[in-house]
């Protein structure tokens, strides 16, 4: 799953939290830009995927991995309400800076840590088919269930150095289309969940590195927010091409730029780092079904 490993990982995080899908199937693919068919693609969903490999881990060096690290600087970039007054609407740009940190090792163990000026202000814990938010300050950990839960399921897939697009998704759709003047592969895949919006890329038809990610993401508040991801700068990492840049947009209003700072293979963990608090877990979140 490398050809959009960073970009995806950084989406755990911020998707994975949010409440299920509302938009219908219609708004969705309008959203996407999706009702517009393309061209036929000349390969056939096997046959890129194999591509796509070749491209970005030649070696098998990711897919034969039995753990990595993976750390991220995120610089995010939002406007804000300076008064919370819907009449004087006065906005400012809040940037915002910290690290992400992704340890996993199979068969299905990750831990991801958010840090602020060297301290963690957030943790997601994914193990054994289950999944938790843990709070760093009082040690206290909240097991995720219902959507949030599926949602973990999907992006644990994504991060398993072992799965292609197959094994991930129910459904897989290619065509043509041109992006930037450059042609690319379109590869629409969805999951059996109607609650989970497809996700988009755009795969370049001479070098099948991807070049665009597109999702749906849903806050709190009942918004319907298109994300987008746009990799860059791609260099090998541990025989592994690993974009070095990655700049996203949510909505009109959120953007940030995720750099690479880490990515090494088969690292030693103690099973300390995968493990849930004792005695201060709850289930479910307030809100969720």
């Amino acid at each position: 799953m490398t050809r959009f490993l960073s970009a995806v990982l950084f989406l755990f995080v911020f998707c994975a939290m949010l409440p299920a899908c509302k938009l219908s199937e219609a708004e969705i693919d309008e959203m996407l830009g999706l009702n517009d068919p393309g061209e036929p693609s000349n390969l056939s969903v096997e046959q890129l995927i194999k591509h796509m490999e070749a491209a970005t881990d030649p070696e098998g060096n990711f897919k034969n991995a039995k753990s990595y690290i993976l750390r991220q600087v995120i610089v995010e970039e939002s406007l804000v309400d300076t008064d919370d007054n819907p009449f004087t609407q006065r906005m400012k740009t809040s940037v915002d800076q910290y690290e992400s940190e992704i340890k996993y090792r199979k068969p299905d163990f990750e831990r991801q840590v958010s840090y602020r000026n060297g301290e963690p202000f957030n943790i997601l814990l994914f193990k054994g088919g289950r999944a938790w938010t843990i709070d760093p300050k009082k040690s206290k950990a909240t097991e995720i269930t219902g959507h949030q839960l599926r949602l973990f399921h999907v992006f644990n897939s994504f991060s398993h150095p072992n799965n292609n697009l197959e094994d991930v998704f129910s459904t897989i759709e290619i065509s043509t289309v041109y992006l930037r003047g450059a042609r690319h592969y379109r590869v629409v895949c969805r999951v059996d969940d109607l609650e989970i919006a497809p996700y988009v890329m755009y795969v370049n038809a001479d070098t099948f590195i991807t070049s665009k990610m597109e999702t749906i993401l849903y806050t709190d508040d009942g918004q319907e927010l298109l994300y987008v991801a746009l990799p860059d700068r791609f260099e090998k990492r541990d025989g592994v091409l690993m974009p070095t840049i990655t700049k996203t947009t949510i909505g009109e209003d959120r953007h940030e730029v995720i750099l690479l700072k880490e990515f090494d293979l088969n690292v030693t963990f103690s099973d300390d780092v995968f493990q849930v608090p004792e005695g201060k877990i709850k289930i479910g979140r307030k809100g969720v079904d």
